[in-house]
């Protein structure tokens, strides 16, 4: 037993000389890659002087917020004049535009268009807020619920199929406030007055 005790102790102090020798230098990653591959988004914060979008925004129900987009980043936008709605990926941003690629299936090749920033119409946007955005799908949910369960289930009356006036009031406002939640999660902002979207450059 002290004999494969000794040995297997022998063994493991070798261990780390056989792992040092399988180790390639030209093979480790870089502090810039093991930091990409830790999140594919960080890739927007490793280049200064790089233009990005940011649309100040002003709505009755949400207040004002601020929302970045960067190259890489989707944007869900409609132009002026056009009732296109676009859901495209950020190519490049310049000082007064940014690109998008779109892919020409008929003519088998990339084309990449060019959208001004005076041309936008709308942007429509998301932002997560703990307990609101759930509350956007719950909370309607929760109301149809209550209501649905007052209508089907016999009441004080021992009937079914009838509901009053303070169970609609109830499951009304459940409803009511998930729409509120809903616009205050996802916006669709209209380019006037305050709302509006720029050009801004990393440091």
């Amino acid at each position: 037993m002290r004999n494969y005790l000794i040995f297997s102790l022998f063994i493991l102090s070798f261990t780390p000389l056989f792992a040092q020798d399988h180790y390639d230098p030209a093979k480790a990653l870089s502090s810039e890659e093991l930091f990409l591959k830790q999140n594919q988004n960080n890739r927007v914060f490793l280049k200064a002087d790089q233009n990005y979008l940011i649309l100040d925004a002003s709505t009755m129900v949400g207040g004002y917020h601020r929302q970045r987009f960067f190259p890489g980043d989707n944007i869900r936008f409609t132009l002026r004049g056009e009732s296109t709605r676009f859901e495209e990926e950020i190519y490049s941003v310049s000082d007064s535009s940014f690109t998008f690629v779109l892919i020409n299936e008929a003519a088998g090749k990339m084309e990449y268009r060019e959208v001004m920033l005076r041309d936008i119409h709308k942007v429509k946007t998301f932002r997560r807020i703990p307990w609101i955005t759930e509350g956007a799908f719950l909370l309607p949910l929760a109301g149809l619920t209550y209501i649905g369960a007052d209508f089907f289930n016999r009441g004080i009356d021992n009937q079914r199929f009838t509901t009053d006036r303070q169970t609609l009031l109830v499951g009304g406002s459940m409803m009511a406030a998930g729409f509120v939640f809903y616009k205050i999660s996802f916006s669709t902002i209209k380019m006037k007055g305050a709302n509006r979207i720029r050009v801004l450059q990393t440091y």
